[in-house]
């Protein structure tokens, strides 16, 4: 039988088709007038409503080697004894490969543990259903609708092998370990049916993306020229959200800067909630922007705060991405839900948080290449950030070091969000017959990764049509030195310090 790689979905709710795009696999939502056997690999299914023959066909998919993952606290087709509680964060306790390399999960939300289970806490398990010769259904024991929204953020404390903590204010969600965690569920389901799990790349190239990006703020002329010559030395190209106002003198001066990208950033440096307010920074810097020949394809918000005015805002304008941590941090693009927003995710500690902990040049270099090697043996995007009157810029050298030793592939965040954009729009359909795994697609100059195992994969063009059945062994994964559940815990203690930050950071913050 010739079976259809495709994930079904059942009445998807707006955060999981935000995650699942930004997984890259394909999808669309159910039909059940269709033999769903043939037609969905897996199906996915959220705290949904279904009638009696709804029931009945995924019961029957089920009987037929179907896989199911159900991502729901109160699941129709898993059966175990469930927990609900409310938890900040959920510790992983297993050591399971390809589990292994996921960090704890940052939920702020009610969720459902399962007995039996030791991954997450119980917050993910595996079960067969009767007469499967393998475990076809997954319970992931959240409800991903009722997780905090793009706007809603508190401040984190990040882990530093110095055991000196940066922190920042950043979504509440831990975004990129919960999309890891579907994507890890998938990929086990469909390896038990001797099936691959085929997604878009996250690259135009096989290596991963490095990003740079530099909020000029309150820069002098003198030290943002420092950052240029830097990233000079070394051919960086890298992304500047211009504070336009601090720069107004001089703004001819930047477009001499070869192979960079001239972004917005706002004409004042100043936050506001109000629709008008932000609308006349973003209009006002636009406007003196272009009268100096500068016109920004993307815009990041003062202080990396997304909120609803932001999100009202920007659909006045015509920018290809913005970047703010608050309303999702490392990890892939992804499109803010009920938007059309792109947001390029960055790691969001910088130099200047560590300046407040007392890091020393050496304490930075280490924190930072501890993160990029993090990233890179998960083969993941890095994106890092700087502000030119902070101290610190000289440990970006070893950084920019090991970027061109790796070969990574260095693009602007214009450059990447084009290339989002383009991954977005692929259309693909994969098949799979015998020993052969059919691919169409729309475009034939995106890569596929294409894997059947937890720790390898291969990545594969678009214009490839048939593949023949093996091992996808091309590149392996790693094993990140995460930490440990007990220096997670280190991070998480004295909140009241947390809070005391959060006031003088709020009474610090200009207005609009």
């Amino acid at each position: 039988m010739k079976q259809r790689l495709c994930t079904g979905l059942i009445s998807p709710s707006d955060y999981l088709i935000s995650l699942l795009d930004s997984i890259g696999i394909w999808y669309e939502e159910i039909d059940f007038k269709k033999d769903l056997t043939k037609n969905y690999s897996v199906i996915i299914l959220e705290k949904v409503s279904l009638n009696s023959n709804q029931q009945t066909k995924i019961n029957d998919f089920l009987r037929n080697n179907g896989s199911l993952l159900e991502i729901s606290t109160k699941p129709y087709f898993y059966s175990d004894e469930l927990t609900t509680s409310y938890s900040k964060t959920i510790f992983n306790t297993n050591s399971e490969s390809g589990f292994n390399r996921v960090g704890p999960i940052d939920i702020y939300s009610h969720w459902t543990s399962a007995k039996n289970s030791t991954l997450f806490s119980g917050l993910v398990d595996f079960q067969k259903t009767e007469n499967s010769s393998y475990q076809n259904v997954c319970f992931l024991g959240l409800d991903v609708h009722s997780l905090p929204k793009a706007t809603s953020y508190s401040r984190k404390r990040f882990y530093s092998p110095s055991g000196l903590f940066p922190d920042e204010i950043v979504n509440k969600v831990s975004r990129d370990s919960l999309s890891d965690l579907i994507e890890l569920c998938i990929k086990k389901l469909l390896y038990a049916r001797n099936l691959p799990f085929i997604k878009k790349w996250t690259s135009p190239k096989p290596e991963p993306v490095f990003g740079f990006r530099v909020d000029s703020d309150y820069g002098s002329k003198k030290s943002l020229d420092s950052i240029y010559n830097l990233l000079s030395d070394f051919g960086i190209k890298a992304t500047w959200f211009l504070h336009v106002q601090a720069h107004e003198n001089y703004l001819e001066h930047l477009k001499t800067f070869g192979e960079q990208e001239l972004a917005l950033h706002g004409y004042n440096h100043g936050y506001s909630g109000s629709i008008a307010k932000i609308q006349e920074n973003i209009r006002t810097g636009l406007s003196v922007l272009a009268s100096s020949g500068i016109h920004p394809s993307g815009f990041c918000a003062p202080y990396g705060i997304w909120n609803f005015g932001l999100q009202k805002v920007l659909s006045e304008f015509n920018f290809n991405y913005t970047s703010e941590f608050t309303s999702g941090y490392d990890g892939v693009p992804f499109v803010v839900p009920k938007s059309t927003n792109l947001q390029i995710p960055i790691h969001p500690i910088c130099t200047g948080s560590m300046n407040r902990k007392g890091y020393s040049s050496d304490q930075m270099e280490e924190y930072f290449l501890s993160v990029y090697e993090q990233k890179k043996s998960s083969h993941k995007p890095i994106f890092f950030y700087h502000h030119p009157m902070q101290k610190g810029l000289d440990v970006f050298g070893e950084i920019f070091k090991k970027v061109l030793a790796d070969g990574l592939t260095n693009l602007t965040f214009n450059e990447y969000a084009s290339f989002w954009k383009k991954r977005q729009d692929q259309q693909i359909s994969i098949y799979s017959e015998e020993q052969k795994i059919f691919i169409e697609s729309n475009d034939p100059e995106l890569y596929l990764y294409i894997s059947n195992t937890i720790d390898e994969f291969d990545l594969v063009s678009t214009n490839t049509q048939v593949l023949e059945k093996s091992a996808y062994s091309t590149f392996k994964y790693d094993t990140p030195s995460l930490p440990s559940n007990s220096e997670i815990e280190q991070i998480h203690q004295n909140r009241f310090q947390l809070y005391k930050t959060n006031i003088l950071d709020w009474r610090n913050r200009q207005r609009l």
